[in-house]
């Protein structure tokens, strides 16, 4: 058995989900969000249940209805309607800021527990939850820079679609956290949650669609009524080789080997740790984008992804709460 396997296993998650969260945003910037969060969904859920046959001799767990209600639900918020929110602030205002937005996600699980649930705070929770959040708020609050690409409404748009993100995801993990509680193995957990939120983002893209072409509609009638021959000049999608290559990297370092890794690493290490290791996404995701964006982050982003992660490791370490 390799030494600090644990350890090990919970910085490969936060590169792992790195290396997705780019390939999602370059996905995302070709073919749009609904069409990647769809096709994502359908290809993460197949996968998933293949693994899952394969290992425990079943496509569809056992778990009871009131288990799989808990995580399908789950599954929809987190998956579905959060990581919708999450691959339009890719696209908006790229990867770097949204995933620093996600550190929020602690945060408000941890609040929920509190206020529906009932489980008391610490006093280091509660700090670790205000650290987190003002690191996040500081480089939110950044103007963009001179030479970015990103408009100042683009990136107001982007903030509130990646703390939308990070509400749905909190609210995920807390009734996961209800659906994982016994003997449930967490790839059949898994499972459940990607398949309700292949469902959900049906529903979405029907909607979306529908939306679309509505709005097309209404353009056209528009163009025939002011006799305007002018072609309409709209931001299109292609479902690209370049598209589809990013969306199938970023599935498998994803939702597959990063979940993967991330589940080992709660196995072997204490939760505060794991979830801290696996908090790093935007600490190390920085020297990526002198790459991706053609410079280095500026000196305020930088130290504000360190104070977020800082404040999730306060939050991640504080005593575990007890129902009152």
């Amino acid at each position: 058995m390799i030494e600090r396997a644990g350890e090990l296993a919970g910085l490969a998650t936060s590169a792992l989900w790195v290396v997705s969260s780019l390939a999602f945003a370059a996905a995302g910037q070709r073919m749009g969000a609904t069409r990647l969060n769809l096709l994502r969904s359908l290809l993460a859920a197949a996968l998933l249940l293949l693994l899952h046959w394969f290992l425990m001799a079943s496509p569809w767990p056992t778990i009871g209805a009131n288990r799989t209600w808990y995580l399908g639900i789950s599954g929809l918020l987190g998956l579905a309607i959060g990581d919708q929110f999450l691959f339009a602030g890719y696209v908006l205002v790229g990867a770097r800021t949204t995933t620093l937005l996600m550190t929020l996600a602690p945060a408000v699980a941890a609040s929920l527990s509190w206020i529906v649930f009932g489980q008391t705070m610490s006093l280091q929770a509660i700090v670790g939850m205000l650290i987190t959040l003002l690191g996040v708020l500081w480089v939110a609050a950044e103007r963009p820079h001179a030479t970015s690409h990103i408009s100042s409404a683009q990136q107001i748009k982007g903030v509130w679609f990646g703390a939308g993100a990070a509400l749905c995801q909190g609210v995920g993990m807390v009734l996961a956290s209800n659906g994982l509680r016994g003997d449930i193995d967490a790839l059949s957990g898994q499972t459940v949650r990607m398949s309700a939120g292949a469902l959900g983002i049906i529903v979405i893209a029907f909607i979306v669609s529908r939306m679309n072409q509505a709005q097309r509609n209404a353009s056209a009638r528009s163009l025939d009524e002011t006799k305007n021959t002018a072609p309409n000049i709209t931001r299109t999608h292609a479902l690209t080789s370049a598209a589809i290559v990013a969306m199938v990297i970023g599935t498998l370092t994803g939702p597959i080997l990063g979940v993967w890794c991330s589940l080992y690493a709660l196995q072997k290490l204490e939760v505060g740790i794991a979830t801290t290791l696996m908090s790093l996404v935007p600490v190390m995701i920085l020297p990526v984008t002198r790459i991706t964006e053609g410079r280095w982050p500026s000196t305020r982003a930088i130290l504000g992804a360190l104070i977020a992660v800082a404040g999730v490791a306060v939050l991640a370490t504080a005593p575990h709460a007890a129902t009152v």
